[in-house]
C-alpha cells in the first residue's frame, strides 16, 4: 500500500510506489548510467581551458554584442585554444595562427564538416556550397564552380565585362554631386559582375520580381540572408527553447526564403524554357547553363532547381559581401590617414598616369595597392570567425582531447591583432607588407581572409581581382573627401562592416572620357 503525505500532491507517491513504478524502474536506471558513463566520459578528456559558465546557457552570456571582440578579449585570458559551451554545443576557439593551422590544416578533414543552423536549414536547405556536408554533392559543386566559373581561364574571359562595370560604377560616382553611399556604389557593382558571370544578364534584368512586391529586390534578399546567417540564434544551441524562435530567425527565414526561391526560380524556369527552344545550338554557355546541364545529366547526384537554387545564393551573396565590404573598409581606413592615400595615388599616377583606368594586367606592378588591400584584410577581416566548422569525429589538437560534434570557430579578427604575429597590429599600416611574402590564398595562417582548405572559399581569387580594381580606379579616378569624422564602428555578423556606412564626396581626377567612351 502506498503512504501519502499530505504536503505533497496527491498521486505523486502512488507513482513511486504503486504499480506504474516498477515497469519503468528498468527505463530510469538506464538512462541513470548513460548520464553517468557520459559524465565520466567528458571528465576523462583533457579539455582546453574553459571560462566559468551558467546552467542551460553555458557561455552564451559572454559573447555580447561583438562575439569576435568578446572571444578575443577571452582568449587572452584562457589561450590560444578555448574549450567553451554554447547552450548544450560544445565549441573550441583558435585565435592564433598555430592554432588556425591545427583546424584548417592538420585536421582539415575532420573539421571539414558544418552542423546545421535553423536559418541555413530554412533558407538554403544546406544544399548549397557554405553549408553542405562533405562528400559527392559537395565535391560535384565545387568541381564544377572551379572548372566553369572560378577557374583562371574563365576569369580571363570575364575581364573585359568586368572593366566595363567598373566603368559603370565610375560613372555613377562622377554624376553624384554631393555626398555617395559608397556601399550602395558598391553592392550595384558586385552584383552585377557576379550576375553577368552566372546567368549572363546584367543584375538591372533580374533584380525584381512581381510576385515579392516592388519595394524588394535582389539586393535586399541577398542582404537579408548574410544579416541573419550571421546571428547567433539561441535555438541553435539551446533546442528546448527553438520552437519559441525567441530572436524571430526562423520566421524571418520563411520569409526570405519564398522570396529568393520566387526569383530564382523564374530565372532557373525561363532558362530551362529558352534551352529546349534552342536544342543543341547553345553558343554562349554560362554557370546556369553548366548546372542545368548537370541536373539532367547527373544520375547518381540529384541537382535539383532547390540545389540551383541554394548555390546562387552563395554566388550572389558573395557577390556582395568580400569585394564590397573590403573596398568600403578601405576607403574609410585611406580617409582617416590621408598620408596613405596620397602614398597610393602617386604609385597609381606614376603607373597608370592619366590616360587610361587600372586593369588586371597593372595589379603586379601596384605593390602599394596590394599591401593596402591585405592590411584592409588584416584589420577588417569580412568574415571575422569563418563560417565555423565541425569536428566529425573526436580528436586531438595542440595535446587536448576535442569531443566529437565540436564546433570550432577560427577566429581571423583576433589573428589579424595577435602581437606574436603582426608588429603594431592595430595600427592601419599597409607598408609591413611592402617586403613581405603573405598572400590572401590560405596558405599563411596570419592571414585567411578567404579561411583555408578543403572549405577555403571558391572565389577567392575573383574576389582578390575585385577588390583591387574597384578600390584601385576609384582611389585612382577621385580625389576623395569624408562628409563627416570617419567612425569605424563594426557591426557584426557573418559580415562585419561599418556600422554607419560610408559616406563621401569625390571629385574628378582623371579625364572623364576614360570611363565614359565604352560604357
Amino acid at each position: 500500500m502506498a503512504v501519502k503525505y499530505p504536503l505533497w500532491p496527491n498521486g505523486i507517491y502512488d507513482f513511486y510506489y504503486g504499480p506504474y513504478f516498477v515497469p519503468l524502474l528498468p527505463s530510469f536506471l538506464l538512462l541513470c548510467t548513460v548520464i553517468l558513463i557520459v559524465y565520466l566520459r567528458r571528465s576523462s578528456l583533457r579539455l582546453p581551458q574553459v571560462p566559468p559558465a551558467l546552467p542551460g546557457i553555458g557561455h552564451l552570456h559572454l559573447l555580447g554584442t561583438e562575439p569576435h571582440r568578446s572571444l578575443w578579449e577571452l582568449s587572452k585570458r584562457y589561450g590560444p585554444l578555448m574549450f567553451l559551451r554554447f547552450g548544450s554545443v560544445p565549441v573550441i576557439v583558435a585565435s592564433t595562427p598555430d592554432m588556425a593551422r591545427l583546424i584548417l590544416q592538420k585536421h582539415d578533414q575532420i573539421f571539414c564538416y558544418r552542423s546545421p543552423s535553423a536559418v541555413s536549414t530554412q533558407i538554403l536547405e544546406c544544399k548549397d556550397m557554405l553549408f553542405s556536408q562533405p562528400g559527392p554533392y559537395f565535391k560535384l559543386i565545387r568541381q564544377l564552380s572551379f572548372s566553369d566559373l572560378f577557374a583562371n581561364k574563365r576569369l580571363e574571359s570575364f575581364r573585359s565585362f568586368i572593366l566595363n562595370e567598373i566603368r559603370h560604377l565610375l560613372c555613377d560616382v562622377a554624376d553624384s554631386s554631393s555626398k555617395i553611399s559608397v556601399r550602395e556604389k558598391l553592392y550595384e557593382t558586385g552584383l552585377s559582375i557576379i550576375s553577368r558571370m552566372t546567368v549572363g544578364k546584367h543584375v538591372k534584368d533580374i533584380i525584381s520580381d512581381s510576385s515579392t512586391g516592388p519595394t524588394h529586390n535582389l539586393v535586399d534578399v541577398m542582404i537579408e540572408i548574410i544579416e541573419l546567417l550571421g546571428v547567433f540564434n539561441i535555438g541553435d544551441y539551446i533546442p528546448w527553447v527553438a520552437w519559441m524562435d525567441l530572436q524571430g530567425c526562423v520566421r524571418r527565414s520563411k520569409l526570405v526564403s519564398k522570396k529568393m526561391k520566387a526569383m530564382f526560380g523564374k530565372l532557373i524556369s525561363e532558362r530551362r524554357n529558352e534551352r529546349r527552344n534552342r536544342g543543341s545550338d547553345i553558343a554562349d554557355i554560362d554557370f546556369l547553363d553548366v548546372l542545368l546541364t548537370a541536373s539532367a545529366n547527373q544520375t547518381e547526384i540529384a541537382i535539383t532547381d532547390s540545389h540551383i537554387t541554394a548555390i546562387f545564393s552563395n554566388m550572389f551573396g558573395g557577390g556582395i559581401d568580400t569585394s564590397t565590404i573590403t573596398v568600403e573598409w578601405a576607403l574609410a581606413e585611406l580617409l582617416k590617414h590621408p598620408q596613405i592615400m596620397e602614398k597610393l595615388q602617386d604609385e597609381l599616377r606614376a603607373v597608370i598616369g592619366s590616360t587610361r583606368l587600372v586593369e588586371e594586367s597593372d595589379v603586379g606592378n601596384l605593390p602599394y595597392l596590394r599591401a593596402v588591400v591585405k592590411e584592409t584584410m588584416r584589420l577588417h577581416p569580412v568574415l571575422p570567425l569563418l563560417v565555423p566548422h565541425t569536428a566529425k569525429q573526436q580528436c586531438e589538437v595542440n595535446g587536448y582531447d576535442i569531443p566529437s560534434s565540436t564546433m570550432a570557430y577560427v577566429n581571423v579578427w583576433a589573428i589579424g591583432r595577435d602581437p606574436t604575429a603582426w608588429e603594431k597590429p592595430l595600427e592601419f599600416y599597409p607598408d609591413r607588407f611592402l617586403c613581405s611574402n603573405i598572400d590572401l590564398r590560405g596558405q599563411h595562417f596570419e592571414l585567411l581572409p578567404f579561411g583555408s582548405g578543403r572549405r577555403a572559399c571558391p572565389g577567392l581569387a575573383l574576389g582578390i581581382s575585385n577588390v583591387h580594381l574597384m578600390l584601385g580606379n576609384l582611389v585612382h579616378a577621385f580625389d576623395w573627401e569624408a562628409v563627416e569624422e570617419i567612425d569605424l564602428t563594426e557591426k557584426f555578423g557573418i559580415v562585419c562592416k561599418l556600422a554607419n556606412p560610408l559616406v563621401a564626396k569625390a571629385e574628378l581626377r582623371v579625364p572623364r572620357k576614360l570611363f565614359e567612351a565604352e560604357r
